[in-house]
């Protein structure tokens, strides 16, 4: 994986955490709780990436 993609997965899955936190701090548990998934679908295509594309 380029440095490149890194720093994109890196950015994306900081802006979901932190997009999670405002959702808990503003007692919108369903929210955080869509965002907690969405977290975890992402690890799992960076994962993907991560593992599955090198040649």
């Amino acid at each position: 994986m380029s440095h490149e993609r890194k720093t994109q997965w890196t950015h994306r899955l900081e802006h979901l955490h932190a997009l999670r936190e405002r959702f808990l701090a503003a007692r919108r548990y369903d929210r955080a709780y869509e965002t907690y998934l969405t977290i975890q679908h992402a690890y799992d295509l960076w994962a993907d990436e991560m593992f599955h594309s090198r040649g």
